[in-house]
């Protein structure tokens, strides 16, 4: 891969990143707003998601519809599941492979990129059970977790979610486990408690 340069009318110069087979476009400059502090639950902010390792399942491809989308898209990629506290260097440099700019490393596997929408079936297809959200408010930061306790949950451990800005999803009658909303930077004050086991990322599950 190698950059080439434009100047263009006015002193404009407009760099590209040229490889083999790469589209060829403009340099993408984006950059984070300031971030919402709030813990506000009604402010929690997931998106949807654009990619998940299902599209590679018994019945095909169902992203193509990508691949023809040479545009940037800020995402959260989201690199497996498990009690990790955040991505590695290997997962932030496989994110960096596929043309990706990494933005922001979330504390549990997964970050914030910037990444041509073309190049997500690819990232998806060779990465291990990758998923990807896109970000409808890029000042929140939110997650949807799986939060394991070491003893059976009470109505208490509902109050401390919504009073560190969660939101409650579901609440397992088996296992002593909550499924939440929560603001990332509030994931490590969660972990210190002493009654939580773990707080991970929670899981994409493919049916058929």
């Amino acid at each position: 891969m190698f950059r080439t340069a434009l100047v263009l009318g006015a002193g404009i110069v407009l760099i590209s990143l040229v490889g083999c087979g790469d589209p060829v476009g403009p340099a993408d400059d984006f950059q984070l707003p300031e971030p919402d502090l709030s813990l506000d639950p009604d402010r929690l902010t997931v998106g949807a998601y654009i990619a998940t390792p299902c599209a590679f399942g018994m019945y095909g491809n169902h992203l193509v519809h990508l691949r023809d989308r040479h545009e940037w898209a800020l995402v959260d990629i989201f690199l497996g599941s498990g009690a990790a506290t955040g991505p590695t260097e290997r997962d932030v440099e496989f994110v960096r492979s596929h043309g990706g700019r990494v933005l922001h490393r979330f504390n549990v596997p997964a970050v914030r990129a910037r990444i041509l929408l073309s190049s997500i079936p690819d990232l998806v297809r060779e990465g291990d059970w990758i998923a990807v959200r896109d970000v409808p408010d890029a000042t929140r930061y939110d997650l949807v977790l799986s939060v394991g306790y070491r003893r059976p949950t009470k109505d208490l451990d509902l109050a401390i979610i919504a009073a560190y800005g969660g939101r409650v999803t579901h609440r397992y009658i088996s296992i002593p486990w909550l499924g939440v909303i929560l603001p990332d930077r509030i994931v490590p004050v969660l972990r210190d408690r002493y009654e939580v086991e773990h707080v991970e990322s929670a899981g994409v599950g493919c049916i058929g």
